[in-house]
């Protein structure tokens, strides 16, 4: 089943009575769900309380005491009730919207949605007539021909993808109450649960910041304990969506002429986060307030490649001789090396380990490695067979121009990092961020070849 374990169903309803049949039959398929009376406003969320995680809405049109309504009338409830429960950030979801007649009010949902709440616009708008599934509105659930939840799987299995992200997320719900039995699974055993609970948490939480853990707030303490959890989980999250049956599996397929957005987009949010919160945080990319032009300088010559230049120029200029070809690349890679030069963020990324900057045992020695934000079109100068040079395999979305990532791991030191003169902008993922410490290490712990030459 790919309906919402989680309480992602919401219903909004302006008589209880009507809405109650409804909450029975989740009640009975053990689906939670939240309820909203629809015409009483003083009892809906507000902007800061409400999430964004509803799923499934089960709206019902005439919000004005069964009353018949004009058009202008039904739009203006439906329009500040939908606001005030569905967020702009809320989607994917399906909006089922019931109505007394087949065709009660429908034109103005979908003007509604068309207009005014666009950026609220649900992926599929469906008519209900209440009482094909409860005859007479009576709060005693009646036996008839059609049966609520089937006909709910129909909508969401008929988009796939949708049907498939609802039932990642009923994964992770399982995996979270999975977490939590693996860790507490012996509490019938204890005489005083919260007790025992108390130092299970307090102790994963150690775990985690180590000897500085007395040195923190109750606060990072509690955060701790969960980052201690999230090791748990995430294993039995992998395990749950190996073992899982995917329901209505199919292959995807797609039009690619009527895609929009872009990959690249995608897999910056993938590898990247924009959430940092301490300067000296493993993963960090930082940019430097006057930074040394010379060093920088000279870093960028060591990542230009003369060879991959002089095969470009080759390919452009096919009859040209080696000779002036060494000449014309001289040329270029110092106008290449200028050009980079007019639009260049000069960065450093923090590498240390993640354990070290936890339990704070780094100190003042926050290692980084220096690098280079440059224009995307001069990749193809970069020499990325080199051991020495890490390059992003993403394109990085920075003040509104495509930028790629380069690190030189010559360049690795450890420093003090002051806010003053490096400003945090964005973060590596964990995955990534492995990558990076696992290449540095690699170049670091090379040992080279020692041989005698025969050669006179």
């Amino acid at each position: 089943m790919s309906l919402p374990l989680n309480g992602r169903i919401a219903i909004i309803d302006n008589e209880l009575d009507q809405a109650l049949p409804l909450m029975k039959v989740f009640a009975k398929n053990n689906l939670p769900y939240v309820f909203y009376k629809g015409d009483d406003v003083a009892f809906l969320p507000d902007e800061n309380s409400r999430f964004n995680d509803i799923r499934l809405l089960f709206l019902d049109i005439n919000l004005l005491n069964s009353r018949t309504a004009s058009d202008k009338e039904v739009k203006s409830s439906l329009f500040s009730v939908i606001r005030a429960v569905i967020s702009e950030n809320n989607f994917p979801y399906s909006l089922i919207y019931w109505s007394r007649q087949e065709k009660e009010y429908s034109g103005v949902v979908e003007d509604l949605f068309a207009n005014e709440l666009k950026d609220r616009r649900p992926i599929n708008l469906i008519p209900f007539v209440k009482s094909d599934f409860f005859p007479n509105f009576s709060d005693i659930e009646t036996e008839n021909d059609i049966d609520l939840i089937a006909e709910i799987e129909k909508i969401i299995n008929a988009q796939h993808s949708y049907s498939y992200l609802l039932e990642w997320e009923n994964i992770v719900h399982k995996a979270a109450d999975k977490t939590l039995q693996e860790v507490f699974s012996s509490y019938h055993e204890f005489e005083d649960w919260a007790n025992n609970a108390n130092y299970i948490l307090e102790k994963l939480g150690n775990a985690y910041l180590g000897k500085h853990y007395n040195d923190n707030t109750p606060d990072e303490k509690i955060k701790a304990s969960f980052i201690s959890f999230n090791s748990v989980f995430k294993d039995t999250l992998e395990h749950n969506v190996y073992t899982t049956d995917i329901p209505n599996a199919v292959n995807l397929t797609y039009d690619t002429s009527k895609v929009v957005g872009k990959v690249n987009s995608i897999n910056e949010k993938l590898n990247i986060s924009k959430d940092v919160k301490n300067i000296a945080e493993s993963g960090n990319i930082l940019v430097l307030e006057n930074a040394d032009e010379k060093f920088f300088g000279a870093l960028l010559i060591k990542l230009l490649s003369k060879i991959q230049l002089g095969n470009y120029l080759r390919q452009q200029q096919k009859e040209i001789t080696e000779i002036e070809l060494n000449s014309f690349a001289k040329k270029e890679l110092k106008k290449i090396k200028e050009e980079i030069k007019a639009s260049w963020i000069k960065i450093e990324m923090v590498v240390t380990p993640i354990c070290d900057f936890v339990q704070k045992s780094n100190k003042i020695y926050d290692r980084i490695v220096k690098g280079l934000l440059i224009p995307s079109e001069y990749k193809m100068f970069i020499d990325e067979k080199s051991e020495a040079i890490f390059v992003l395999p993403i394109t990085i979305n920075y003040n509104d121009k495509e930028y790629i990532l380069i690190l030189d791991f010559r360049y690795f030191s450890t420093t003090e990092l002051n806010p003053e003169n490096a400003k945090p902008v964005f973060r590596l993922r964990q995955e990534l961020l492995a990558e990076v410490q696992s290449r540095l290490a690699r170049h670091i712990s090379r040992q080279g070849i020692l041989f005698l030459d025969e050669r006179e």
